[in-house]
């Protein structure tokens, strides 16, 4: 079964730098596979810090499907 964030449209993560669902999954396909590395390359995570918890997630449903 797939995760609900896999059925939706391309959006929005991280307000504050402006990164999409895509640019994530993207990265994270091209072996970047921690939070560390996702923030470092997109630096994502580092203004407001919601975005976190659901970069986390998208990032557990990728390495683990």
């Amino acid at each position: 079964m797939k995760s609900p964030l896999e059925l939706k449209p391309d959006y929005l993560v991280c307000t504050c730098m402006g990164i999409m669902y895509s640019e994530i999954c993207t990265a994270i396909q091209e072996g970047k596979n921690s939070f560390l590395q996702l923030s470092e390359h997109l630096m994502v995570g580092q203004g407001c810090s919601s975005c976190v918890e659901e970069i986390k997630e998208i990032l557990d449903n990728m390495l683990n499907s």
